[in-house]
């Protein structure tokens, strides 16, 4: 009498168990808390359509969520790989407001990863931000799997949010039939790039995927396993991917999707290694990426991807729209009001795109920031510098013309947007340090070396000429340096100080050159008067000597001050960038043979 019975269930399970499924993935990485369009902020028309070339912008980015929650009402996840927070003027009320992640919330996100800029501030500032949204709202769930807590004082919020379960190691969730397990990861170069993270630090991805991914299978029975990746891809010269995540699907083969952030690429089809689809969105809020998985039964069978552009043929929502616009209200209030500054209004205009390259010399950007600085501390500063850099891997963001060439206080921002210092005005301080010439030019030599080796670390200058010759030896490549068109002596009998300034974080450099110099080189960061320092916040400019205290620089506000001294060329009254900087002069010139 059983037998039917029997056989019926197995009918239906063998049915439930065939049966096609669709899951579809909305994800995002790199915001950078770019909550409005860009390109540049003055052409930004969210709520219009066909009207500007910019990109990006949460209005539009709700738009593209919800016209995709619309067509598929069930099995939808919505994910964000890390770097959500730091890049506009938005982040510096993150602690206080929490803003961004109650909006992400609202828009509908689920599940998000912490990148090495969300620890920009410290782990301290970081539990503040998460703390001030939650008591102010909603926040999507927070995954990450191989942060290591200290026994030190110093992240003890962030651990207590751990502990609370507000960040989780992993997190179960059901999609219709189908059972998600969902992991968050540091990767290795990340971590390298969040020293301010200390004293919370990062295990091995790969060691600590593994570890999950046999959990989540064998204990709680998981289908599929997604990994939120804050390690990154990149293609090599020949065009290959490679990378940590690449490595990560390899090592962890149980992992079926990636989402990867942290390398700021697109990928405009899912990369398949092995049985692992690893996809990135790109940066800034350029994309939405759409990868729609179809199943048989609990077997992924085939998918589909697409990079959504953010764009202007989307029109925005309305009331996220607002939402940002008061915020924007409040960031004036805080920060731009006491400057003397105000958000939309165009205070310089270019007739040309500013843009910069992470590995060309020939970026006009990049030597329109060394000017700017240089200039800044001439004119503002007690005392002037001989010599200012500026490092590829602070520059964020390109200045770009758009329809009418018009630039505001968060086009500039955009541009050197990192740190903070002891003020409560954004950014690194612009800093100062004193070397001997002949550390000059071993200091010139390590930084032609550090060139090829990171995207980071390659420099542009602003005061000096620097004649080498590539073909030369590994340090003796310097073949000439010329300051203000005088060449410089840079043997040992002299004892010459030249200084030195960029932005606070760049000048720690110093402990790398060791390094890069295999120890050949050592420099010995000083003061004017030739006494080495012992604590770099020293080197910090002070900008006006009368009031008590050190009155910091920032080198967006360094830009400003850089803009405001051009002239009105086409008689609007809006200063005009020189035609100089469509094509300017390069501070390391090559030469073939010495000189």
């Amino acid at each position: 009498m059983q037998k039917p019975v029997i056989v019926l269930f197995f009918l239906f399970s063998f049915q439930v168990f065939s049966q096609e499924q669709k899951l579809v993935i909305l994800h995002t990485n790199d915001l950078h808390s770019n909550l409005t369009g860009f390109g540049p902020e003055s052409d930004y028309s969210p709520l219009s359509v066909n009207d500007d070339q910019t990109r990006g912008g949460f209005a539009r980015l709700q738009t593209l969520i919800q016209q995709s929650a619309d067509e598929n009402t069930e099995n939808n996840l919505i994910l964000d790989a890390g770097d959500f927070l730091m890049g506009t003027l938005f982040h510096p009320l993150e602690e206080e407001t929490g803003f961004q992640l109650r909006l992400m919330k609202m828009m509908g996100y689920d599940y998000i990863t912490l990148g090495n800029h969300e620890f920009d501030f410290g782990p301290e500032s970081l539990a503040n931000t998460i703390q001030s949204a939650l008591d102010n709202g909603a926040i999507p769930s927070i995954i990450l799997s191989n942060i290591i807590f200290s026994d030190e004082t110093g992240d003890d919020k962030l651990e207590d949010l751990y502990h609370q379960g507000i960040i989780r190691p992993y997190h179960i969730v059901d999609r219709g039939r189908l059972k998600i397990g969902i992991i968050g990861l540091i990767g290795e170069n990340a971590a390298e790039d969040a020293p301010a993270s200390n004293p919370a630090r990062f295990g091995s991805p790969v060691r600590y995927a593994k570890k999950l991914v046999r959990l989540l299978k064998n204990e709680e029975q998981a289908d599929i396993i997604i990994c939120l990746s804050h390690s990154g891809i990149h293609r090599n010269e020949k065009g290959e991917w490679e990378g940590e995540d690449i490595a990560l699907a390899r090592k962890a083969k149980d992992i079926d999707v990636i989402i990867s952030g942290h390398t700021h690429v697109e990928t405009p089809e899912a990369i398949q290694i092995n049985n692992t689809l690893i996809v990135q969105s790109g940066y800034n809020c350029r994309n939405m990426g759409r990868l729609e998985l179809h199943l048989s039964g609990y077997q992924i069978t085939g998918h589909k991807y697409q990079l959504i552009p953010v764009n202007d043929a989307i029109a925005g929502d309305e009331s996220i729209n607002n939402m940002v616009e008061q915020e924007k209200q409040l960031l004036t209030a805080k920060y731009l009001n006491k400057l003397n500054l105000s958000y939309d209004n165009a205070f310089a205009e270019t007739s040309f795109d500013l843009v910069f390259d992470h590995v060309s010399e020939k970026s006009n950007l990049g030597a329109f920031i060394a000017d700017a600085v240089h200039y800044y501390i001439s004119s503002s500063a007690v005392e002037p510098a001989d010599v200012t850099m500026i490092a590829s891997g602070l520059i964020r963001e390109n200045l770009l013309k758009g329809t009418a060439g018009l630039q505001t206080v968060p086009d500039i921002f955009r541009i050197v947007n990192l740190g903070k210092g002891d003020d409560d005005i954004p950014g690194y301080p612009v800093s100062k340090l004193y070397v001997t010439a002949r550390e000059l030019k071993k200091l010139m030599e390590v930084l032609l070396l550090m060139h090829g080796s990171s995207d980071d670390y390659f420099f542009f200058f602003s005061g000096i000429r620097v004649y080498y010759n590539p073909k030369k030896f590994l340090l003796h490549k310097i073949q000439k340096i010329e300051l203000n068109g005088k060449v410089v002596d840079t043997s040992k009998s002299n004892n010459q100080l030249i200084s030195i300034s960029a932005n606070a974080y760049l000048l720690n450099f110093v402990g790398l050159v060791q390094k890069y110099s295999h120890g050949l080189v050592k420099l010995v960061p000083k003061d004017k008067e030739g006494i080495p320092y012992t604590n770099m916040k020293e080197t910090v400019i002070d900008f006006d000597d009368s009031q008590e205290g050190v009155q910091e620089g920032k080198e967006w506000l360094a830009i400003i001050a850089f803009l405001n001294s051009f002239k009105d060329i086409n008689g609007n009254g809006i200063p005009d960038i020189p035609e100089y900087y469509k094509d300017p002069e390069f501070a390391l010139v090559k030469t073939g043979s010495d000189l």
